[in-house]
């Protein structure tokens, strides 16, 4: 009896989507219901015409063919099989060879009979499986050729390969099912999420996603990056199996770059004088970068030569971070490492200013201050003091920063020496969300360090505030402050000795569309503080401080009227955003501000006055020429109707005549100077004089402020965050010096 026919491989599951008429030389294979390829049907290996096809990844290795052989020969058995059940997918592999017998040969008329014997063969019907979406790679592109044996595909022209949240263009790309791998060539871009890396050459496994991309260029979203540079598993419980599929960057890539806005930016500080001495706020969300070649690791890290970064959409950038290597590491779900070897900041393409510092920790719980800064406080620290900010402590929710400081200035004014308890201060602050609606801030200055822990109580000043969102833009704001330095105009500096209290705040409530607006909030505090009225005073007593409930409800009415609007000029690199990261706009403003405070003491003291303001706002200029292109403005005079006087000084009013003025001009390209202050119109004496300087450019700007009334400075550091639509110049306008 002849061997029968061995039961067909499986077809490769090959999904068609374009209609039928774009595939040529050739016809689909067809499958009858057994699962046989059709006689009658044929299919060519290349798509000649621009088709999306969708290919199945094998999920295993195919199994081994097995060879007859004598070592499948077993030993002689009896004819007689029971029968078995057979489903429609197996197939009975039994036969019998007979031979002439011979007596010598035989002894019994049964033993030339011989069963050949494959192989067990499973009893459960074979399954095919299903491709299911998530383990679909699916190939556009003008040519597509298949390699059924190697499983492999080679595509040419306008390639697109899509799987999952990535997408690949380029060129000619070569897709190799069984490995996961995609070696592409030609205006390359990998595009996951808001991430896009251009290229002329990649090699990239789509799964693991990690490969390599050569003369590599694009755009990060560090807003993103951490979710959009991860490894997600479709099939993991809590993942949606429809993960957004990315735009091809073909769309994008040919437009020029157009409607640039800026965000807030990243902001930081440097304080003298009293308050938080370093702070920073905001970040940078977008950044442009080129690098000769990028490795990417599955963990959402990579490694790169040769690579410029930069915030600005235009070139040649106006600021840039560049470094012979650059490997940026998770350390943490929260912390990442970027560490560079010769790094250097480049302005303008010319100054070139190195950056000494290798590694630096990228924290987004809480901004990492420098190691070491200087500051001034005349006040409390003797005036200069070295501080060193430690590295934040994480206590769960919250966040421990910690800072000691060796006061210099006392140091060699009280003939002290280093390092002794009278010449160490320290500052630590507390903050964090404790629910997403809850926020806890916690603050300690010790000015100096002599008899600790029984410390004098001048040298101790601290707060605790919770924050709770009640909703509808309401918050309730509860403190405990211990010596709280407040500013009250021509009274100076006032220390409130101790507070304890809550304050209701409104939300800001629009009235109209020009502008205008209302707020309101009510407090009640037990206020310790210094007071001058005697009837409240013991006539022995160890000071002059005495202990009352404070309540107070306050509204603020501000009415704009806008009297003239220009035009803007366009948000271009040449003409609105030259000095700028926002177009300016001159305008001409009209404000009307009016406040109303009453505030009921203890002891049958109160003290309620209603303030009015009106003035004159504006600027004129675009900023954007090299000379005088800028001016700023405001005027106001406010008049305070006042009833009742408080007993305490921090909070008495005594400025009810006041004139406040201000002007910024700008004096050459980036360069502007301003000055802004108030004056009790009564008395002539100063509530406020201010002067800063400021160097703005597109994409950064420092801004150097000081106060000589209140006695404080400070210098601010910002740097512009951009959105755009369009591609900038992949090679940043000049090449990279060597």
């Amino acid at each position: 009896m002849p061997y029968p026919v061995s039961p067909p491989e499986p077809p490769p599951l090959i999904r068609t989507l374009p209609s039928s008429d774009t595939i040529q030389a050739g016809k689909i294979t067809a499958l009858n219901e057994l699962g046989q390829p059709s006689p009658s049907f044929s299919i060519s290996p290349k798509v000649t015409t621009h088709a999306t096809l969708t290919y199945p990844l094998p999920q295993a290795t195919p199994e081994e063919v097995y060879q007859v052989s004598a070592d499948l020969l077993g030993p002689p058995v009896s004819p007689t099989v029971e029968p078995e059940t057979v489903s429609p997918t197996q197939y009975r592999f039994n036969s019998s060879f007979s031979f002439p017998q011979t007596e010598a040969s035989c002894p019994t008329p049964t033993c030339n009979q011989i069963a050949i014997t494959p192989p067990p063969q499973s009893q459960q019907p074979t399954v095919i499986p299903v491709p299911t979406p998530e383990d679909l790679v699916e190939i556009t592109a003008d040519r597509q050729e298949y390699d059924q044996q190697r499983q492999i595909v080679i595509a040419e022209g306008n390639v697109m390969v899509r799987f999952r949240q990535s997408l690949i263009d380029a060129d000619k790309a070569q897709i190799n099912l069984v490995n996961r791998q995609v070696i592409a060539e030609g205006n390359v871009a990998l595009t996951r999420g808001n991430q896009v890396i251009r290229g002329d050459r990649m090699d990239y496994n789509f799964v693991q996603n990690t490969g390599s991309v050569y003369q590599a260029k694009g755009t990060v979203s560090t807003r993103t990056a951490a979710t959009d540079l991860a490894i997600v598993d479709p099939l993991v419980t809590g993942t949606t199996s429809t993960l957004p599929s990315p735009i091809s960057d073909r769309i994008t890539a040919a437009q020029p770059v157009q409607k640039v806005t800026a965000d807030t930016g990243l902001n930081a500080t440097v304080s003298a004088g009293g308050g938080s001495l370093f702070g920073v706020q905001g970040t940078v969300n977008r950044l442009r970068f080129a690098a000769e070649r990028i490795d990417l690791f599955g963990n959402g890290g990579w490694e790169a030569q040769n690579v410029r970064i930069t915030n600005d959409p235009f070139s040649p950038p106006e600021l840039e971070v560049r470094a012979d290597t650059a490997r940026f590491n998770r350390i943490s779900p929260l912390r990442d490492e970027l560490i560079t070897t010769r790094s250097r900041l480049v302005l303008d393409q010319s100054l070139n200013l190195p950056l000494f510092r290798e590694r630096t920790v990228l924290d987004r719980t809480e901004k990492q201050p420098l190691p070491f800064s200087i500051g001034y406080d005349l006040k409390d620290f003797g005036g200069y003091f070295i501080q060193g900010n430690l590295p934040t402590v994480p206590l769960g929710p919250l966040t421990l920063q910690v800072a000691p400081r060796l006061l210099l200035q006392r140091i060699f004014q009280d003939n002290l020496t280093p390092f002794e308890p009278a010449s160490l201060g320290l500052e630590a602050q507390l903050s964090g969300a404790v629910t997403p609606t809850t926020e806890l801030r916690g603050f300690l200055s010790l000015n100096t360090l002599e008899n600790f822990p029984d410390l004098n109580e001048e040298a101790i000043r601290g707060s605790f505030r919770v924050r709770q969102q009640l909703g509808a833009g309401f918050a309730l704001n509860g403190e405990y402050s211990y010596r709280n330095r407040l500013f009250n105009g021509t009274l100076g500096y006032r220390t409130v000795h101790s507070s304890l209290g809550a304050v209701l705040t409104s939300p800001v409530i629009r009235l109209n569309d020009q502008g205008a607006q209302f707020s309101f909030q009510t407090s009640y505090q037990s206020v310790n503080a210094k007071t001058d009225r005697p009837e409240l005073l013991k006539p022995i007593r160890p000071n002059d401080r005495v202990t009352l409930d404070r309540y107070e409800a306050l509204g603020t009415f501000i009415y704009p009227i806008l009297l003239w609007q220009g035009e803007r000029l366009p948000p271009t690199a040449t003409e609105g955003l030259r000095y700028t990261p926002q177009p300016v706009i001159p305008f001409l403003k009209l404000a009307f501000i009016t406040r109303g405070v009453t505030t009921q003491y203890s002891e049958d003291y109160s003290q309620s006055y209603l303030s009015t303001s009106v003035g004159l706002q504006g600027q004129l200029g675009h900023f954007s020429k090299d000379f005088l292109d800028y001016t700023g403005f405001s005027v106001f005079y406010t008049q305070v109707f006042l009833d009742g006087q408080s007993p305490f000084l921090f909070d008495r009013l005594v400025d009810q005549r006041v004139l406040s003025m201000g002007l910024v001009q700008q004096i050459y390209g980036g360069l502007r100077a301003g000055i802004e202050s108030a004056v009790n119109l009564e008395n002539g004496l100063s509530l406020n004089n201010e002067f800063t300087l400021e160097y703005s450019r597109r994409t950064y700007g420092v801004i150097l402020r000081i106060n000589p009334v209140r006695r404080i400075g400070s210098i601010n550091l910002r740097i512009s965050d951009f959105n755009w639509v369009g591609t900038p110049d992949p090679d940043f306008g000049t090449p990279p010096e060597p």
